[in-house]
């Protein structure tokens, strides 16, 4: 049973298609759109799906980070040598690793590979870190896409390499040539040693060349991830292209000319508006009078300068429902909010035993009277008392 844990790892296991999926766990309550869309692409490849709680995947895990999705795989499928071989391009980059046992370096230089768009890598089966879900992990998905091969002897892959025709170029801290200074537009395999003493003796001489990288520091070598990936872009570099099934790498765009057209030799009308330049005569050679010029002050708004008119006068009656009924001028703008007349409150009628009397046609009507002293009316409503305008 293998294990893959970590949402990117699981997509591009989901994308790949070279595992054969058991099941997919998915912790309980877990939402997010990455997860969403693992989950989604196992429905559509018909994996079964199960959600458990955190501590269940934890326990599975085994202390490795899983993001909430573990997938439970079959093991990663490898190739033989020739299988490999018969599939690469012309020109082939494979890699050979001797004694990498550190299953992180491992995962990084699968990533490496497949970024530069490498054929293979051989991987030994003693003495090397096994394709596990840490691999698969560090590699960020790659694991899933670069073809492996498994072999037995480093020294005897390396002849079966030269064989078919690829150089073998051996990467070491004490080589002899710099690592710019190989071809390596030829097919070729680069070989890179462990973390604790590099290539061995033996496979260091079954080389057909040797590269360093230069150290400038107080370090004496670099982490071998680390040199297999400049080592890939140097390849890349040289090539100008990468040089497998990968997209290519688009051609330099050269600079443009730009065709900017003039006036002709003989034209001598100069630009009026250029520094220095005097403007051009009329017909009798004097300069002209700028016309129709508008003089707008600093301090006054450019876009109605010189269209300002009086403001127009607004009629508003004075008084309502009295007075003598005369409009009197208002300028536009300065008047107060004309207020909506308030509703008049209903007259009740008296609280008293006796019915009131009825008004007479002069009182009701006190216009029809001229003689009758004009008294202040009182009102009694509901509410409170309202103003008389």
């Amino acid at each position: 049973m293998n294990l893959i844990c970590g949402i990117n790892p699981v997509l591009e296991a989901l994308s790949s298609g070279s595992r054969h999926f058991d099941r997919l766990m998915v912790v309980k309550g877990l939402r997010n759109p990455r997860v969403s869309e693992t989950i989604a692409k196992a429905g559509r490849l018909g994996v079964p799906l199960r959600f458990e709680p955190r501590e269940a995947l934890d326990r599975l895990a085994d202390g490795v980070p899983h993001q909430g999705v573990i997938a439970i795989v079959s093991p990663k499928p490898v190739m033989r040598l020739d299988e490999l071989l018969a599939e690469a391009h012309d020109p082939a980059l494979l890699a050979v690793l001797d004694r990498v046992e550190d299953p992180r370096n491992l995962g990084a230089i699968l990533r490496s590979a497949d970024a530069a768009g490498a054929d293979g890598v051989l991987v030994p089966e003693r003495h090397s870190a096994g394709l596990s879900e840490t691999v698969a992990r560090t590699s960020a998905g790659a694991l899933e896409h670069v073809r492996v091969a498994r072999i037995g002897n480093v020294t005897q892959a390396l002849g079966e390499l030269k064989e078919s025709g690829i150089w073998t170029i051996g990467l070491d801290a004490h080589g002899g040539r710099r690592w710019d200074e190989i071809d390596f537009k030829r097919p070729l395999a680069l070989v890179l040693g462990g973390e604790r003493d590099g290539l061995r003796r033996l496979v260091r001489e079954t080389c057909d060349e040797l590269a360093s990288l230069p150290m400038f520091g107080h370090v004496d070598s670099l982490n071998v991830a680390v040199a297999a990936g400049i080592a890939f872009y140097e390849v890349i570099r040289q090539r100008g292209s990468k040089p497998s099934r990968a997209r290519p790498i688009p051609p330099r765009s050269h600079s443009v000319e730009l065709s900017i057209v003039g006036p002709d030799p003989d034209d001598v009308e100069q630009d009026p508006g250029a520094r220095g330049v005097a403007p051009t005569g009329g017909l009798d050679g004097e300069a002209e009078e700028p016309q129709n010029l508008v003089r707008i002050d600093a301090d006054e708004d450019v876009a109605w300068a010189g269209q300002r008119e009086a403001p127009k006068a607004r009629q508003v009656r004075t008084g309502r429902g009295g007075g003598d009924g005369r409009r009197r001028a208002r300028p536009a703008g300065g008047g107060a909010k004309r207020r909506s007349p308030k509703k008049k409150a209903s007259a009740r009628p008296r609280r008293s035993d006796a019915p009131a009397p009825a008004a007479s046609a002069a009182e009701e009507r006190p216009e029809a009277n001229p003689d009758a002293p004009k008294g202040r009316r009182k009102r009694r409503g509901r509410g409170r008392r309202g103003k008389r305008r």
